[in-house]
Parts: C-alpha cells; sequence; structure tokens
C-alpha cells in the first residue's frame, strides 16, 4: 500500500476545510455579503472576499495566505491581482494576514480577514494553488466595481470597462476612480463566476518586472522576525543540550544572573535559557552558564555506522515494492545486455537558512501573540495552542518575512520553545537561535542509501531499470502539521489522535512513505522493465521536508544511473534520453532546448567536462547541463545552463531567480554539506563546518523559460534536482571517475586515494 504527494495533501486540504473565496452565494442572509456591507458602511472600504480591500483613497491591499521567503510569492500573488482588477502591480500592497483571522493592523487600515483557512506555504504550491481562485477574486470585484459605476451613471455595465484603476464608460468619456466606488460595489450582488482573462489578453502576467517586496527589502522595512521590537520586549538565549532530549543534571549560573540587563536564568523544557534586556546580554551571560547535561533520545546513534547497515540492507530485497513492471531480474539477465549495478549515498542535510530560527511570544491571560518568520501559521498556532495547554483560537500568529525556510520553516518547535519560556513572564520575549543551534537543532533532509541495477542490449536501448532506497520517513514526523489541519471545534485531543493515526501507520511499516521515492517511482522514461523498492529506516532523529524533498535525492540518483546506462551504451547522455523519453513532448522541448543553448556536443576545453539532467518536480520540467572540472584537487563549476517549462511564467524574472537559487542550493549541498552524528551528538555547527558556495565559487548561470500556455506550476523548488546529477555527469565526463556519494569534495578524495 502506498500513499502519493496529491492524496496527502488532499487529506490536509479537506481536514482544514480549504480556503473559501467568499464570492458564492447571494442574499443578505450570507454572511459576506452582510459582513461586505456592514465594513463598506462604516469604513468605506470594499472587502468582497479574503483576499482583496479596495480602500477609499484608492489603495488595494492583498491579504496573502502565503508566506514570502524569497520566493517572489507577494510578487507572483501581486501580479495576478492586478490582471484581473486592472491596475498597476505596484498599486498592490501585500501583506500576511495573520491566523486566526483576526483583524490585522496594516498601515492606516484595520484589515479583519476571516475564512482564509490553513495555510501553510510549501512544495512549491503557491502559485498553483492560487492562479485561479486569486484572479477570481480580483476578477469579482472588478465586475462589482464596474456594476457600480455603471448603476451611477444609469447605464449598462456592459458598456463600461475597468482600466488603470477605475471604470470608464467611453460613450461619454466619463471615468470613476476605485477608491470612489467602494461603497456602491458593496451594495453589488457577489459575482459568482467572473470572466477570466484570456492569456492573450494578459497584459502583466509573464512581464518581467520589479518585484513587490524590493524596495522594501533594499531600505530595510522589510520586517523579518529578528527585527521584531516590540515595546518592552525581553530577549532570550537558549542553550540547548547536546543531544535531542537531555535534560539538565545540574546548573551553576551564579555569575550570569549578575551580569549587566540579565534579568533571570531558568532552566524549563528545551534547555536553559538566559533572558535580558538586550540580546548581546544574554549572549555574553550565556557563556558563564555551566550546565550538566543528562539522558537523551539519540545516544548511540552514528551516522556511519547507520550508513553501512543501510548499505548492507539494500542488498536484499525492499519492504515495499512501488512499482513493478515486467521482469526486471530477466532482462539484466539475457543474452547480449550488458547490465550495471551501482551503490549510491546522500547525508543527512540541515536547511541552513540565513536566518536562524526565531521567534517573539507574549503569554497574556486570555491571548497568546506570536511574531515570527513561519511557512504555517496554522501550525504554529497549533504547536502553542498545545503546549500552553490554550484553546487554538486565542493564538494569534503574526507572520514576518523569512529569511529562509526551504520547509525547516514548516516545523513549529522554535515557535513552541519561545511559548514555553514566555509563559514565565508578564513581557513578550524574544528568543533567537545562534548558527550552531540552527544547525544541530535541526529537522533534517534524511540520510538514504540506493542499490542501482538496470542494463542496456546490444542496439544501445535500456531494457531494465531497478531502484531500491533505503530512508527514513519525513511523514512520520508531520503529526504537529496534519493536527493543524484538522478545525478548531475537534477538541485538541482528538486532533492530535487523528493526527497519529494518519502518520503512525509508517511507523510499523506496512505502508510506504511516498515521498522517499518521489521523483523514482514516477519517472518519465520508457523502460519496458522497471522496479521501484524501498526500505524504511527507523531512528528517532527528527526529519522533515527539505527543498524539493525526496526528489532531492531520487534526482540525484536517477539522473546519475541514466547517465551510466548512457555511457554502457556507448550512446550520447542527452541522445539516450531522448529516445527514453519519446511521446513526451514537454520534457523533449526542455531537454532540446537546454541542449541547444549550452551549445551540447560541441568540444570542451581541456580538464572541462559538461553533464546533462533532466527532472520533473511539484509539477515542473526542468533540465540543467553544467560544465564542471577538477583543478588542483579542487572541484570547479564554471557554467550552469537551465530550461524550465513551468506552464505559464507568472513573472519570468522570478521564475529565473527561483532557478538559479535552486542550482546554487543544490551545487552546495552536493558539493559540501553533510551532517555527521557521534554518540547522539551532531558534529557540524557554523557555516566554516557546513558550508555553502561562497560567491566566488559560484558558476554563471543561464536560464530559457519554455513559452507555455499550460496552467503554471512550483518553481521554488524545481531548480535544485538536476544540480546534483549534471555536476556529478560532468565531472565524470572531465575525469572519467563517477562520484556516487555525498558530498563531492569528500566522495573526490577517496576517489583519488582508492586509484591504482
Amino acid at each position: 500500500m502506498s500513499m502519493d504527494r496529491r492524496t496527502f495533501m488532499q487529506l490536509l486540504g479537506a481536514a482544514g476545510g480549504g480556503l473559501m473565496l467568499g464570492v458564492s452565494g447571494g442574499g443578505c442572509a450570507n454572511p459576506q455579503v452582510r459582513k461586505m456591507t456592514e465594513l463598506a458602511a462604516e469604513t468605506g472600504e470594499f472587502q468582497p472576499n479574503v483576499f482583496l480591500t479596495v480602500t477609499p483613497d484608492d489603495r488595494v491591499l492583498l491579504a496573502l495566505n502565503k508566506s514570502e521567503m524569497g520566493q517572489g510569492v507577494m510578487t507572483g500573488t501581486a501580479t495576478l491581482v492586478a490582471e484581473e482588477l486592472e491596475v498597476p502591480v505596484s498599486r498592490i500592497e501585500p501583506f500576511h494576514a495573520a491566523k486566526p483571522e483576526f483583524e490585522t493592523s496594516f498601515g492606516d487600515a484595520n484589515i479583519s480577514v476571516p475564512g482564509l483557512g490553513m495555510q501553510i506555504t510549501g512544495g512549491s504550491s503557491s502559485t498553483p494553488e492560487n492562479y485561479l481562485r486569486v484572479r477570481r477574486a480580483a476578477a469579482s470585484a472588478r465586475e462589482m466595481l464596474i456594476a457600480a459605476a455603471a448603476a451611477s451613471w444609469g447605464v449598462p455595465a456592459s458598456a463600461c470597462a475597468a482600466r488603470d484603476g477605475a471604470v470608464h464608460h467611453e460613450a461619454s468619456g466619463r471615468s470613476t476612480r476605485y477608491g470612489e466606488l467602494t461603497k456602491l460595489a458593496a451594495q453589488q450582488p457577489l459575482v459568482e463566476e467572473p470572466r477570466l482573462k484570456k492569456r492573450s489578453e494578459f497584459t502583466r502576467i509573464g512581464v518581467r518586472r520589479q518585484r513587490s517586496d524590493a524596495l522594501s527589502k533594499v531600505t530595510g522595512a522589510a520586517e523579518f522576525g529578528t527585527d521584531v521590537a516590540i515595546p518592552n520586549v525581553a530577549r532570550a538565549y537558549v542553550l540547548h543540550p547536546p543531544t535531542l532530549g537531555a535534560t539538565v543534571a545540574k546548573l551553576d549560573a551564579a555569575e550570569a544572573k549578575g551580569m549587566t540587563g540579565v534579568l533571570d536564568v531558568l532552566t524549563f523544557e528545551r534547555g536553559v535559557a538566559v533572558v535580558a534586556e538586550k540580546y548581546w546580554q544574554a549572549r555574553r551571560a550565556a557563556k558563564t552558564v555551566q550546565v550538566t547535561w543528562r539522558g537523551g533520545i539519540l545516544n548511540g546513534l552514528n551516522t556511519d555506522a547507520l550508513r553501512e547497515a543501510a548499505r548492507d540492507r539494500v542488498t536484499r530485497a525492499g519492504d515495499h515494492t512501488m512499482r513493478d513492471e515486467g521482469d526486471v531480474d530477466d532482462a539484466m539477465a539475457r543474452d547480449g545486455v550488458k547490465a550495471l549495478t551501482s551503490d549510491y549515498d546522500v547525508p543527512y542535510l540541515a536547511h541552513a537558512p540565513m536566518e536562524p530560527m526565531n521567534a517573539t511570544v507574549h503569554v497574556q491571560a486570555e491571548r497568546v501573540t506570536v511574531w515570527a518568520p513561519n511557512q504555517s501559521p496554522t501550525v504554529m498556532a497549533e504547536a502553542v495552542s498545545r503546549v500552553l495547554r490554550v484553546p487554538r483560537e486565542q493564538v494569534t500568529v503574526h507572520s514576518t518575512m523569512l529569511g529562509g525556510g526551504f520547509g525547516r520553516r514548516g516545523v513549529p518547535d522554535y515557535v513552541a520553545e519561545a511559548a514555553l519560556l514566555a509563559r514565565h513572564f508578564d513581557r513578550p520575549i524574544q528568543v533567537i537561535w545562534s548558527r550552531e543551534d540552527d544547525t544541530r537543532m535541526a529537522y533534517y533532509r534524511p540520510l538514504a542509501t540506493f542499490r542501482m541495477r538496470g542494463a542496456v542490449n546490444q542496439g544501445g536501448k535500456a531494457v531494465a531499470l531497478a531502484y531500491r532506497s533505503a530512508s527514513q520517513s519525513i511523514i512520520i514526523d508531520q503529526a504537529p502539521v496534519l493536527s493543524a489541519a484538522f478545525p478548531e471545534w475537534i477538541p485538541l485531543v482528538g486532533r492530535r489522535m487523528m493526527a497519529r493515526s494518519n502518520t503512525g501507520f509508517l511507523s510499523t511499516g506496512s505502508v510506504a512513505d511516498f515521498i522517499a521515492s518521489e521523483g523514482a517511482t514516477d519517472t518519465p522514461y520508457d523502460v519496458e522493465n522497471i522496479r521501484v523498492e524501498y526500505i524504511p529506516i527507523n531512528t528517532r532523529l527528527p526529519v522533515s521536508f527539505w527543498r524539493s524533498v525526496g526528489h532531492s535525492f531520487n534526482g540525484f540518483v536517477m539522473e546519475s544511473f541514466i547517465d551510466e546506462l548512457a555511457h554502457a551504451a556507448e550512446r550520447d547522455p542527452v541522445e539516450f534520453r531522448r529516445e527514453l523519453l519519446q511521446g513526451k513532448p514537454r520534457y523533449l522541448e526542455v531537454l532540446n532546448t537546454v541542449a541547444r543553448i549550452s551549445g551540447w556536443g560541441k568540444p570542451t576545453e581541456e580538464g572541462w567536462g559538461r553533464g546533462v539532467a533532466i527532472h520533473r518536480s511539484f509539477g515542473t520540467i526542468a533540465a540543467q547541463v553544467i560544465e564542471a572540472g577538477v583543478f588542483d584537487d579542487v572541484i570547479r563549476v564554471r557554467k550552469v545552463w537551465c530550461a524550465v517549462d513551468c506552464g505559464v511564467a507568472i513573472n519570468p524574472d522570478v521564475v529565473s531567480a527561483q532557478m538559479e537559487g535552486g542550482a546554487i542550493f543544490g551545487l552546495s549541498a552536493a558539493l559540501k554539506q553533510q551532517i555527521n552524528l557521534v554518540d547522539g551528538v551532531v558534529q557540524e555547527g557554523n557555516f566554516d563546518t557546513y558550508p555553502s558556495l561562497r560567491m566566488h565559487e559560484s558558476p554563471e548561470i543561464e536560464v530559457a523559460i519554455i513559452d507555455s500556455d499550460e496552467a503554471p506550476t512550483g518553481v521554488g523548488e524545481p531548480g535544485l534536482p538536476p544540480a546534483a546529477p549534471a555536476l556529478a555527469n560532468a565531472i565524470f565526463a572531465a575525469t572519467g571517475v563517477r562520484l556516487r556519494r555525498m558530498p563531492f569534495e569528500i566522495a573526490w578524495q577517496d576517489a583519488k586515494e582508492a586509484a591504482p
């Protein structure tokens, strides 16, 4: 039995009740209509649905149900609104809606945003989810504004048109600004099925333009989590245990308590907190605190031993068969075929966003307020509700800008930690983790090991492909996310039990984690005999979604091994893939485009090689050609060419930026990064031991976006999976050495030492 990503996300959507547009059902009995008319009468503001508010002074406020973490969701969503509402993109003012949707202060306006449902950002789903519903919300508002103007002029609505934030009656030359129509627009019937523009009519979607959040970030006006400075806030630095689950056996904080600015040093569920008026006062005092720790749930866990055990395990049949077509074993045993077997490894990885984990929490008698960079205010509210034992509706979460997320800020541990500490004080408490804690207290991408087998016939065609992996289940650790998806009228204990029942079955081994083999089970390659198997690894080390999730390692393994098969067949890697992708025109166009822009097939300079990879994730097909070589025992990446089909590109500049960022993220992981544990203790800390590519190491990147009429798909993650295999294939082309283990810098040294 297996569950795919779509089924899992449908479960979340069904549990959370979905997202209500508030554009259906007419009449005064409709709560949305009543609220809209009452708000317009009181403030003059026109709020036809949960997304939009038009003010009398012509401001267009956009309540975001997604978190802006650098992926461009503010710009993309604002562009969708601007297109259908017929206003310049620069006129749209996006803001993060609070959760629960109490009144949100936004400039001079107090915006109440009911009905956004479960808010969660991940899976490169923001634009695909919002493409139609946000456009419908904006188009509905446009039609109601047109109806209002037409009514005021006594002309048919069909004789009027919206343009540049105003309604125009061409026959008479009259026009009225949206801000002048807000009260009258609120009296018009809700438009349930507004006309949406055809792609040929787009004037804003598909146009490169400045990001909506660019100016505020450049000027420093944008508020990130560490920028939160509410009145009377105190700062805390937490001394975390060296291994997960360890507790305080002995504490000596006498010196710290006497230092300038220190308010208290206390033991709590997550460690020892030094609380001071200022953050650096807390950090300075923390250096003098002496803590003796005991226990821990990871004692004895060593990644070297775990990896060796996993390598042994993948030599035997998998626990779950995710796909089985034809007869792989028979095909590989046939006369005249060339059979291959290769083993691959990837390590645990941290997310390492530039802004470390942080949160500010104020616990009051009837209300808990949170300010935090997060990927799901709903999940954060649920976690605070759980640890403080207060109703979820009493927890308000204000989402700030995120200094990177990559999946890590969907895990609520850092917000729950701040809440646990804040309950001891009658003032707001801000907790900021150190970079070392951000690395050592993480929820990691799983370690995984693979046994790949395949065969090519005498004609150079792939006739068998067998994929077997062993990795830790991500879904097992996602009970807090699923718990938050269930509606608030279900008691907390009920929500937790339902979440555990929907994730805990994976721990029994009876059901496979679909994420573990995504990108392999659904490989587009046409191989007659194919088998995909999965073996769960069980540890108590927490794992979670990491940028591109299972695709991040399955893309590496699958595309590297396809290259091995091409070499065994003595075929050009691009031609070999073309044959396997016959009948899949979108894949072929992406592959042909990246081959064209990179000049594939032309000779390279001595010492340099080129590798290719293509992978589909989150509905987007991305291919990369990488030029790299090894010089003075250092792997150097000189150029990346990328082609991407993501359907309609809302803002091509954002798409290009995400492909570039995904490639750099993927190259950093492939070349340099790993998390190692010795007796349950993470060995890596700051960027000196968990490095990313530096600017001088980063390659030139060229991106080609395929023109498409298809609905848009995600772009935040698909640029990552092709990077590692394209690089590994380039190194093989340059040196003849096949790198099958990450990080490549270590794998290269191991290969060099093993060479005769």
